[in-house]
C-alpha cells in the first residue's frame, strides 16, 4: 500500500467515526443505561479520530511515506483494517438493542455493556498502535 492510499483511508476512517458517533449519540438517548459505555466508546472514536487526521496530515504535507520502509506501510494498513473492523462491530453491537423497555435494558446489562468495553479496549490497542504508527512516520 502506498502513503497516499493510507492517507486516503485515514480520511475515509474518520468518515466512518463521525456517522458511528452519531449512531451511538442517538443510541445513548435511547437506553439511559448505556450511557457511561457508550461515552467512553466515543472518546475513544475522538482520540483515534485525531490520531488518523494527523498521520493523514503528515503523509500528505511532508511525502515522508515516501521513505518509509514497506513493511511499516503494511503494519499500519493492517492496523487501519482492524480499526474499520472494530468500528463495524460497534454499530452491530449497537444495532442489537433496538427496542425500549426493561427488556433491553436487561439485554444491555447482560451482554451490551461487556461486548462494548471489549470493542472499546480494543480501539483504545488499534489507536496506540497507530500512535507508534505516527511516530515512525516523524523519525
Amino acid at each position: 500500500m502506498d502513503p497516499l492510499s493510507i492517507a486516503a483511508s485515514c480520511t475515509a476512517l474518520v468518515t466512518t467515526i463521525a456517522k458511528i458517533s452519531v449512531e451511538l449519540t442517538s443510541f445513548s438517548r435511547r437506553v439511559r443505561e448505556a450511557r457511561n459505555d457508550v461515552d467512553l466508546v466515543v472518546r475513544e472514536l475522538v482520540s483515534l479520530t485525531t490520531t488518523l487526521e494527523y498521520m493523514a496530515g503528515d503523509i500528505n504535507d511532508n511525502d515522508c511515506g515516501k521513505t518509509l520502509p514497506s513493511s511499516l506501510l503494511s503494519q499500519i494498513k493492517n492496523i487501519l483494517a482492524g480499526c474499520d473492523n472494530v468500528i463495524i462491530q460497534i454499530a452491530q453491537t449497537i444495532s442489537k438493542f433496538n427496542g425500549e423497555g426493561v427488556i433491553l435494558r436487561s439485554k444491555w446489562a447482560i451482554s451490551g455493556q461487556g461486548d462494548m468495553e471489549k470493542l472499546r479496549s480494543s480501539l483504545e490497542a488499534h489507536k496506540s498502535a497507530l500512535g507508534i504508527g505516527l511516530d515512525m512516520l516523524l523519525l
